[in-house]
């Protein structure tokens, strides 16, 4: 009662300043002693680890299309140090029905490819415990709370525990503490950055000034760089040329990062589905949460939604990916987007890439994402996009060629990739800590 009493008779310009006090002192101050008392821990753990002929290494994984990591685990399953496994956990944003949908596709998923895998729900109902699977290690594949604490803070607070981001980290908002600066990133022991505008954010934002973080490039487009024999996902439609229309899924105008035009442009783009029809097909890879997002919007709602995808699923020239998308990206000609990571993923092909902007995108990307984005065409309106798709029919784009390619690559790529891989740097940089061999270089 006394709190509710003071709120409304504090002046608003008081407010703000005890708000600034609580989140820049006090909160910041509880992430700072987390931070050491973790690093105690830490120290703890590795003394037990190191003296294990084989490392148990959990991989947390939520959802397949944003499973980031994969050439770090299949680094380790080649090393005679590391016994990794893939536990699957629940997405807890949206409901139970959600939750057990997802869980299961995701298991399956992982079970295809042939991963040895673990789901987080026993077919009793009950929940895996950490302590059945002993891990020694585990990766975290996202850094918010979205699933069961037990998968969560449980966890990174009981085991050694490094993060590689889910996205590339192009996007700037609300002053970056979602992104560098939550109770999990000064709890990791480790963290690898992408690139070096990430990693100095991380040093001005984070409580513990980024010492758990170290720079090492990006693992998830080791794949686009390292094209091998695999399985085409696309129709097979003749010569069409193959386009990717991935939407992002901020689509709510109050939250502090808006990037997606979805709602302007979904059904402009059923409509170009028919418009060319003769000379392209589709692939529609929205966000994994674009849908429960859209199923809450008081314009959309479960009906229309489900209406929408199933459109793009089952259309003659179109389809729907939801999982994983390297292939799906190898085999295009061209995407049109508006969502973070991809921003910069696409680019390692040297493919033309249409960016859906709007007002608040460039409020939303930092300087990586800018230099991303100086690599793409840009749409603001519908005849933009027909203007790129006539372009990419008439093969009017020589994107190898442009400037601006050349200085992201040179800038944000090569370095990264000159001795050893981002994955094979991951992995060696854990075994030489884990086994108490790295030298003070």
């Amino acid at each position: 009662m006394i709190f509710l009493f003071a709120r409304k008779v504090i002046p608003r310009p008081i407010k703000l300043v005890l708000l600034w006090i609580r989140r820049n002192i006090y909160v910041q101050q509880k992430k700072k002693v987390l931070s050491l008392k973790m690093q105690r821990r830490h120290k703890k753990m590795l003394i037990s680890v190191a003296e294990k002929e084989k490392i148990k290494v959990v991989f947390f994984a939520i959802h397949e299309s944003v499973w980031k990591v994969d050439s770090v685990f299949k680094y380790m399953l080649e090393d005679e140090l590391f016994d990794p496994v893939v536990l699957v956990c629940p997405y807890t944003a949206y409901g139970t029905e959600r939750r057990d949908r997802d869980l299961e596709k995701t298991y399956n998923s992982f079970q295809e490819a042939g991963y040895p895998v673990i789901n987080s729900r026993n077919k009793d109902g009950s929940w895996v415990k950490l302590e059945e699977i002993k891990p020694d290690l585990i990766c975290f594949t996202n850094p918010h709370d979205l699933t069961s604490q037990r998968y969560y803070r449980d966890a990174f607070e009981r085991y050694l525990s490094f993060y590689v981001p889910y996205f590339y980290l192009v996007t700037s908002h609300g002053g970056d503490d979602s992104i560098y600066n939550q109770y999990f990133h000064n709890a990791m022991w480790k963290i690898f950055m992408p690139h070096l505008v990430s990693f100095d954010r991380a040093k001005d934002v984070s409580a513990n000034n980024a010492k758990n973080c170290i720079l090492t490039g990006y693992p998830a487009c080791e794949p686009l760089l390292e094209i091998d024999e695999r399985v085409d996902p696309w129709k097979a439609l003749g010569r069409r040329k193959r386009i990717i229309f991935a939407p992002h899924h901020t689509i709510d105008d109050s939250q502090e990062l808006r990037l997606s035009n979805f709602l302007d442009f979904a059904d402009f783009f059923k409509n170009l589905v028919e418009l060319y029809k003769e000379d392209v097909q589709w692939c529609f890879k929205p966000h994994p949460i674009l849908k429960s997002k859209l199923y809450n919007h008081p314009d959309w709602g479960d009906k229309r939604t489900d209406l929408y995808y199933q459109f793009w699923e089952l259309g003659e020239l179109t389809q729907l990916s939801e999982g994983g998308y390297e292939s799906i990206f190898i085999y295009s000609d061209a995407m049109i987007h508006d969502c973070g990571s991809f921003l910069a993923e696409y680019l390692y092909l040297r493919k033309p890439v249409l960016y859906l902007v709007s007002d608040k995108t460039m409020e939303g990307l930092n300087e990586f994402g800018r230099s991303a984005l100086k690599c793409c065409y840009i749409g603001k309106r519908e005849a933009d996009i027909e203007r790129f798709l006539d372009n990419i029919i008439s093969n009017a784009y020589d994107v190898p060629s442009m400037p601006e390619i050349a200085s992201f690559f040179r800038e944000n790529v090569d370095p990264f990739f000159k001795n050893e891989s981002p994955s094979e740097k991951i992995c060696n940089l854990l075994k030489c800590e884990l086994k108490g061999s790295c030298s003070n270089e």
